[in-house]
């Protein structure tokens, strides 16, 4: 018998034997040799269990228990056993299916005693609906509307044979079979995901950098995974194209004989391609860390930038501050190893010695000598304020502007940055500068300009704009 309470806490209490399908042989995660995983950013992981069958009989059904209640069932391959037909059955055990699969059938009704929690009444009825409540015909052929709220239990003979307690790939074989068997179960399932967290920590002087890289799961799945080699695949992979996921499959049968005692990687038809030496637990609702590596001494230098759009008629003056950039080479010996997309996190020592948060950024795939800049936020202490002091249409197509730049180094400490001013189009000229300049694209004229501590430097040039 099962015993199911709609109370404030739902109860579901099972006596004797649930055997949905007398001929059918089940297997759970107990029966689990090995297993592996192999998560790509983009929200899905490959599954690859591979488990120990006994057939104790001439068999041709076979539930595999224990798979990803997020699996993609069309994704599923099976070797070891030859498969006539395969259902995914996601539909669970709980109180609210218990009472759903049952409309139409007779239950029985226990009434508590709301003091005591005795039983003090037994009845008979027929679930007729669930909307909104649980209506039952009873054997004097009443109606009865039973509420959450209300102090009872439904008894049932047993559970229905399209119930299950975990998701289930129900197998239907081709003919019937005994013995040993050993299959392997591969699916790609979504809920399960990771990215790279970095923590970078700057010295005394700010000139050299550690970087730790983490990894971090997050699993959704509906399962947990127990003992599973791990695999990490950095890239956008196009998920349909099934021939070249095949091949990585197979790659990544290859790469788990040869894993070394850390973390290791290669590159796989465009991806990169991570495997954590040890196996690893993954429970469900869980977020875990795996550190990835650690480096030292990372050359590293800060750049002060400020850009702004040229207007060709506003003669308002634009006050703004300079943003603040970290910048480093992805290069050996210090560095240079492909950066999975993340999270990249900076600290700096205070002049007591402590460590503070100072900026993060978001990096994407970074391969090897790729620069990375990253944006900490606006500087406090420098100011930039432009305006157009002159503005003159030459003709139709051709204007004439006086512009101003002052800048302000409020620190004790001088200051470089670098101005940047974005030209409406890519014919432009610029004569009278007070200051110099270059030309790092076709439509941007940049200053780099040093402050000494608490000074102002202002910057004044004209500029021919030519329109097509």
């Amino acid at each position: 018998m099962k015993l199911f309470a709609l109370t404030a806490l739902p109860l579901l209490v099972i006596s004797g034997l649930f055997n949905p399908l007398a001929a059918e042989v089940r297997s759970t995660a107990e029966n689990q040799s090995e297993l592996s995983l192999t998560i790509y950013n983009g929200g899905r992981a490959l599954v690859r269990d591979s488990r120990q069958l006994k057939l104790p009989a001439e068999t041709n059904r076979v539930a595999l228990m224990d798979v990803a209640e997020k699996i993609m069932p069309q994704t599923v391959a099976i070797e070891g056993l030859d498969v006539l037909e395969q259902n995914y059955d996601f539909d669970l055990l709980s109180p609210a299916s218990l009472v759903q699969k049952n409309i139409g059938k007779k239950v029985r009704l226990a009434r508590r005693s709301n003091e005591t929690g005795e039983t003090m009444e037994w009845s008979e009825g027929t679930i007729l609906s669930t909307n909104g409540g649980i209506i039952l015909k009873m054997a004097d052929g009443s109606l009865e509307s039973l509420q959450q709220a209300n102090n009872y239990h439904m008894v049932f003979d047993d559970i229905p044979q399209n119930l299950r307690t975990s998701p289930t790939l129900s197998l239907l074989l081709k003919q019937a079979t005994q013995g040993q068997k050993n299959i392997e179960l591969t699916y790609l399932t979504t809920g399960l995901n990771w990215q790279s967290d970095y923590v970078l920590q700057l010295n005394d002087e700010e000139n050299l950098a550690s970087l730790d890289s983490w990894i971090t799961l997050n699993n959704d799945s509906g399962i947990s995974y127990n003992d599973a080699h791990l695999q990490l695949l950095a890239g956008d992979v196009n998920m349909q194209q099934p021939q070249m996921m095949r091949t990585m499959m197979e790659d990544n049968v290859k790469m788990r004989a040869t894993m070394s005692t850390a973390v290791s990687q290669q590159a796989l038809h465009g991806y990169h391609l991570y495997s954590i030496p040890h196996k690893t637990t993954i429970n469900d609702k869980q977020s875990k860390q795996i550190k990835l590596f650690a480096n030292k001494n990372i050359p590293v230098y800060k750049r002060l930038e400020d850009k702004s759009y040229v207007n060709s008629h506003g003669l308002d003056p634009e006050k703004s501050k300079p943003d603040q950039f970290l910048i480093f080479k992805n290069t050996k010996p210090e560095l240079g190893i492909p950066l999975p997309q993340g999270t990249i996190r900076v600290y700096a020592k205070d002049t007591s010695g402590n460590k503070q948060f100072i900026g993060e950024d978001a990096i994407q795939h970074t391969a090897i000598n790729e620069q990375l800049e990253i944006k900490l936020g606006k500087a406090f202490d420098i100011s930039v304020e432009r305006m157009t002091r002159k503005f003159h249409q030459l003709s139709k197509k051709q204007t004439q502007l006086s512009r101003e730049i002052k800048v302000n180094n409020g620190s004790k400490l001088s200051q470089t940055v670098n101005i940047s001013e974005i030209m409406p189009t890519q014919s432009w000229q610029i004569k009278n500068s007070s200051q110099p300049f270059s030309s790092p694209a076709p439509s941007m004229a940049e200053f780099t300009l040093t402050i000494a501590p608490l000074t102002e430097l202002l910057v004044t040039y004209e500029v021919t704009i030519s329109y097509p």
